[in-house]
């Protein structure tokens, strides 16, 4: 692949633009891609921040008891 600088101009076809000289494309409306307006905030009910923090202690806990075996069987 040759190096284009695309100084030779840039072509528009409807949302998309096209370098003149290697075939390059731009894309500069990204509208379909985001939802109008700000993202929504979610947050976990009580019970799921519950369930991921002991499920994060279990596995933390499994990782420090792999960790200690793996250093008695050296």
């Amino acid at each position: 692949m040759r190096n284009c600088l695309h100084r030779s101009g840039w072509t528009r076809s409807g949302s998309a633009s096209s370098c003149d000289g290697c075939g390059t494309r731009r894309f500069a409306d990204y509208a379909a891609l985001r939802p109008p307006g700000l993202p929504l905030w979610i947050t976990p009910k009580p019970r799921d921040r519950h369930a991921a923090d002991r499920e994060a202690a279990h596995h933390m806990a499994r990782l420090a008891r792999r960790t200690r075996l793996s250093m008695i069987i050296k």
